[in-house]
């Protein structure tokens, strides 16, 4: 998703917002295509007003970005794996860092996460055939840092909130962004 921001992540605490940044934030999450002129009328406030509160939004990492959801079945990406990766011990931090920046730098790649457990990260994958996941498995296992991998092959979406998407009043709630 393109940041419009120039943070180079979200926060790592809650923001203070107040009651019309959080109204905002709950429209635009729900119609984020909608006019800041259609927005003002919608808030009582005034475009510039709206402009100015979406660009401070967006500085303080609230707002990481515009994007279209694309469904991954139009495009041929009926595949959806879990990679359950630990390192090697012995690794370097160079050689995670190595891992990682395969990992986040792959267009397959939707998420990686770093996990408790036995496992170290666990990476997303949506592709086309079960061999494409092979071939980053491969890939992964080049960077001679991984001591062991488990892949799970999704059989059935249930759910998928990835990016938040429409939210619900209640996470945008006072209670919910306060320290």
């Amino acid at each position: 998703m393109p940041r419009r921001s120039g943070r180079s992540s979200a926060p790592s605490e809650p923001v203070e917002l107040d009651e019309v940044d959080r109204r905002l934030v709950l429209t635009l999450s729900r119609h984020g295509r909608r006019s800041a002129a259609a927005l003002a009328k919608d808030l009582g406030l005034s475009r510039q007003a709206v402009t100015e509160r979406m660009r401070s939004l967006e500085q303080r990492g609230v707002i990481l970005g515009y994007r279209a959801d694309v469904d991954p079945m139009a495009l041929g990406l009926s595949i959806r794996a879990q990679l359950r990766l630990t390192l090697d011990g012995t690794a370097t931090p160079q050689k995670e860092k190595d891992v990682l920046r395969l990992l986040t730098a792959h267009p397959m790649v939707r998420a990686v996460s770093r996990v408790s457990g036995e496992d170290c990260f666990v990476a997303d994958v949506v592709c086309r055939r079960i061999e494409d996941v092979s071939v980053l498995l491969a890939e992964i296992k080049q960077t001679r840092a991984i001591q062991s991998s488990r892949t799970s092959f999704v059989m059935e979406q249930i759910l998928d909130r990835k990016g938040l998407g429409a939210l619900e009043p209640s996470l945008v709630a006072e209670a919910a962004t306060a320290d």
